[in-house]
């Protein structure tokens, strides 16, 4: 239990940090069954 605590904790930290450095783009966030597979950071310029 406490590893998948910390597995979803890093998967916010990724995405809380990606939007805070972009200027402007694209967050993609992929789920299945509930559970953050992809994340993927488009940078427009």
């Amino acid at each position: 239990m406490a590893e998948k605590v910390k597995e979803e904790s890093d998967q916010l930290q990724v995405i809380v940090d990606s939007l805070n450095n972009m200027q402007s783009g694209e967050l993609q966030i992929t789920v299945q069954e509930g559970k953050i597979v992809k994340i993927i950071r488009i940078e427009n310029w």
